[in-house]
Formats: C-alpha cells, structure tokens, sequence
C-alpha cells in the first residue's frame, strides 16, 4: 500500500516537527512546504512574492497548514502587527487557491486557526458555535479561515482548528513560565481570574492525526482540552508540580507597560474555550486535565 503523502507548512516549528515525527512513526511520508529547503522533497515557497510551483502539490492526499507569524515575537508594533496577520492571510489564500487549480488535488486540507476568535465576545464560555470576537487576533482568525475559500469550493475538505494555548517542555508558553517559577520569582498574573484554554501537544498532535484520517474532521474543531483552568489555578498547580512559591503576581498595569496590546490579547486574556466535537468525532483525548498533563510534561510531584 502506497504511503498517504502529507505537505506540511511551518513543519519545522514547535508543533509541525512533533507532528512530522508522528506521522513518519505512522507510515505517512512528510513533505515540507518551506522558505528554506534542505531536502530534495522539500517545496519551496514564499507567500509574500506569491512564489509556490503549483506542479509540485500534485498527488498530495493531505495539507496541514500551520505556518504563520509568531504572536509573542516582540511588542506589538504596527509593523508587527502587519506581518502577524499578513503572514496568514498571504500564506492561506496562496495555499488554497494553488491546491484549488490542481488536476488531483489533496483529499483535505487541514488549517490551523486560534482559540482567540473568540476574545472579548461577552458570551461565555465558548465553543464552536460562539460568534467572533472584537480584538485584534479575533481578526487575525477571521482572515486566515477566510483564507481556505478557493480550496473549501473546489470540493476539498477543510478543516480549521482552533488552537489553544499549547502545552509543550520544548517551547510555546511554558518554558517561559519555567525559569521565574523555578527561582521563586513565579506569581499570577494580572487578576489571575482570566481563563486560559490550553492543549498538550501529544493531544494536538494527535488531534491533527484524526484530522487528517477521518472525513467527519470538517469545519471549525476547537482543539482544547476538557478544562480550561484561570491562571491562578494554572500557577498554582505548576508551583506544586515544580515544588516552588508563587509570590511574585505580575500586575496588569505591568504587564500592559511590558508587553502592551500583546499583554492585553494574550496573557490577560478570558478565554474559557470548550469543544463541543469531541464526542461526535469519537475523540478522546490522552491528558484532559491540568494536573494529568503537567505532571506527563514536567514528572510527578
């Protein structure tokens, strides 16, 4: 049986190496859509010149989308800010409308999206029947599923998932969240009442798996685990995993003068995320709760 052949963008980030990996372990042969090809299999591209040769995404069986601009590189500039959402838009639309035009194109294209879609719309909690937000990155979330329509038309499955924050000892959030917390330096922040709906990355990945196997992965998935937690359960839970205080709250006058409308967006964000898929989809994830999943990450207490 021939091995399903995968193009993965953003494959080399925190998310996409770890998926790559599993795929491979799972007999699937991993393609690399990339600025910076190393392997004869890699396709190069580059959304910001339109540049991607459409000859070579014949024969594909799926697509995972997940390269875009990182959030927390730097303040928020509106220069930044330009490249965090062009970076998407740009990448999706060329994506979608070059796999539109192919004479075999791929099965499904699975895209990455964010559970902040979502922020500062008053009706909490969420799930994926809850209506847009009103911030920045709920724009950012809009335009980039916005982005599939050629693809969507063309008949391919789309599937977009909705991220949370990710839970991984080799990058995301929490590695920063390490260092202070293991000197003693950790603490709430803000309010320490924000919800904050995060995914362990064995979970996501195996999230994108299913996505990529089965046909009933369609439309918007919020890929969150079970229980969203408030960041000062979150801090509390990590300073009993690593044995370590948690007195040193980081207000949110200080964290906005810091980090600016980034602060406000992310680490001071409400985001009580839910799926309401999961069931139907016969999903089940492996770490559901925060404790299950720190302790998998981090070793028991």
């Amino acid at each position: 049986m021939e091995q399903k052949k995968i193009l993965i963008s953003g494959a080399t980030g925190l998310v996409g190496s770890s998926l790559s990996q599993y795929l491979e372990t799972h007999d699937m042969k991993v393609i690399k859509l990339t600025r910076n090809p190393k392997s004869e299999t890699d396709i190069f591209w580059d959304p910001t010149r339109s540049a991607l040769d459409t000859t070579l995404l014949e024969g594909l069986d799926t697509v995972v989308h997940l390269a875009g601009e990182n959030i927390s590189n730097g303040r928020w500039t509106h220069k930044q800010k330009s490249k965090i959402l062009e970076s998407r838009k740009q990448g999706t639309k060329l994506l979608s409308e070059s796999l539109a035009k192919l004479s075999t194109p791929p099965k499904a294209l699975i895209s990455a999206s964010g559970i902040n879609y979502y922020h500062r719309n008053s009706d909490k909690p969420y799930n994926e029947s809850s209506s847009i937000g009103s911030s920045f990155l709920s724009e950012v979330c809009d335009e980039w599923e916005k982005g599939t329509e050629a693809a969507e038309k063309s008949g391919i499955r789309v599937c977009h998932l909705r991220i949370g924050v990710v839970l991984s000892k080799n990058g995301g959030a929490l590695p920063k969240m390490l260092l202070p917390m293991r000197l003693g330096l950790g603490g709430i922040i803000g309010s320490g009442k924000q919800h904050m709906s995060w995914i362990a990355l064995d979970d996501l990945v195996k999230i994108i798996h299913n996505s990529i196997i089965n046909e009933k992965w369609t439309g918007i998935v919020n890929a969150v685990s079970e229980k969203p937690v408030t960041n000062k359960d979150f801090t509390k839970e990590l300073a009993r995993i690593l044995k370590r205080p948690a007195l040193f709250p980081l207000p949110s006058l200080i964290a906005k003068l810091i980090f600016g409308q980034m602060a406000e967006e992310t680490l001071l964000a409400d985001l009580p995320v839910y799926s309401s898929r999961f069931d139907e989809l016969d999903f089940e994830l492996s770490y559901p709760n925060l404790s299950q999943a720190l302790t998998h990450l981090l070793g028991s207490s």
